[in-house]
């Protein structure tokens, strides 16, 4: 179900995959913010590439993607309106947690459509912006998701025992239920799909200093590793 309202609980991220910018990019005022009832909500980002690396601009906190503009826009229009050397589109996607707290910065109208900054990629890191998947990365993200207790959660796990936790899922999963990615996903040698129902708030965060480990699926959508490995 889609979730048409987002609570903010305080004055103040991003993506499923968020960034702080690398050193040389422009520096940018970034606000906590916290959304929640936001378990199937439905965003967008925006991939903008230029030299220094690829500012990612996330609707989660303004426009929300409405589909009326998002299906019709014009990326080397927008790519020669901001000065970009190309602009990809990531979405539409939707938040698989309930809660979450991360950071986002100015906002841009883009093809009509109000986005916030959320973080710089580095382009050696993710080259044309489509990482590899079942291939561990970091990030350096500062996001806390929440998934509430009884409530599914859909985790991919690791050679080394490491389960990797769901943060947004595309508009191809079938039904709009990410069960069925157990159905859908090609799982390199190694991975599994499950899905498990935590009896306890699943609470996880971006460790302090240390560099966020994520991995990506066939689909393009990304999860965070969180616990210790399971044997």
């Amino acid at each position: 179900m889609m979730v048409n309202c987002v609570r903010l609980l305080s004055t103040l991220t991003f993506l499923a995959v968020a960034w702080v910018p690398t050193a040389g990019t422009t520096q940018h005022k970034m606000e906590t913010l916290t959304l929640s009832e936001i378990r199937g909500m439905r965003y967008c980002e925006f991939l903008l590439v230029f030299d220094h690396g690829i500012d990612v601009y996330n609707t989660s906190a303004s426009d929300g993607c409405p589909e009326d503009k998002w299906a019709v826009m014009d990326t080397a229009a927008l790519a020669k309106e901001l000065g970009a050397k190309k602009v990809l589109l990531n979405g539409p996607k939707f938040w698989a947690m309930d809660e979450q707290e991360f950071q986002l910065g100015e906002t841009k109208t883009l093809g009509g459509i109000d986005a916030r900054y959320g973080a710089t990629l580095p382009l050696a890191t993710v080259g044309s912006g489509e990482g590899d998947a079942y291939t561990g990365f970091t990030s350096s993200k500062k996001q806390t998701m929440v998934f509430k207790a009884g409530r599914p959660v859909y985790e991919l796990i690791g050679p080394e025992g490491y389960a990797y936790i769901l943060n947004a899922y595309g508009g191809a999963v079938k039904d709009g239920d990410p069960a069925n990615l157990k159905d859908q996903l090609s799982p390199a040698d190694g991975w599994s799909f499950r899905v498990a129902t935590p009896a306890e708030n699943l609470i996880v965060a971006a460790p302090e200093g240390i560099p966020t480990q994520m991995v990506g699926d066939d689909m393009k959508q990304y999860y965070t590793r969180h616990g210790t490995a399971e044997k």
